[in-house]
């Protein structure tokens, strides 16, 4: 087990082990979600739209939708659950590649149609920000984690673009 394995599981461990610190009830999550305070994440590899990731989020049940971000305490439990759950470099090539093209991951941030405001797809309350930049053209109406800084900032992407993406539910 290489020492980029041990950290994931290592980070892994730690959204586990929080709630317990806090003295808080284990949450009970869907197989392969992660507890944080009162909600649930799962990250899904599958690349779709924003609008059919969504779509895709909301099956897993009542409340469940791509996720929303309400401060960095969240915001860097969903890092860790990202980096834990995406796949190990094989190469240094494949690094380089993937620096020159950052494919992000949806997250439940969107400018609906003919809106100036940016909404989370759950309707929560827009609290939390950490663009890269401004947001981008009205043809970029959509947010994704940007993964070439570590999933802690994100930036406007256009909605049609195939992404993984992440998910939230209440427990």
């Amino acid at each position: 087990m290489g020492p980029t394995r041990t950290l994931r599981l290592g980070l892994l461990g730690w959204l586990l082990l929080v709630p317990w610190l806090r003295g808080q009830e284990p949450t009970a999550c869907a197989w392969g979600w992660v507890p944080f305070e009162e909600g649930c994440y799962g990250f899904f590899p599958r690349e779709l739209s924003w609008r059919r990731a969504e779509a895709f989020c909301q099956r897993w049940g009542a409340g469940a939708h791509l996720a929303s971000v309400h401060s960095a305490e969240e915001h860097r439990a969903i890092a860790a659950l990202l980096a834990a759950s995406r796949p190990a470099e094989d190469s240094e090539e494949e690094e380089e590649e993937e620096e020159e093209e950052d494919n992000g991951i949806w997250i439940g941030l969107h400018r609906p149609l003919g809106s100036r405001r940016w909404q989370w797809s759950d309707s929560s309350e827009v609290d939390y920000g950490s663009w890269h930049q401004q947001p981008g053209p009205r043809r970029r109406a959509c947010a994704a984690l940007q993964d070439t800084a570590g999933f802690l900032t994100w930036y406007s992407d256009a909605c049609a673009d195939r992404k993984p993406f992440v998910c939230k539910s209440s427990a």
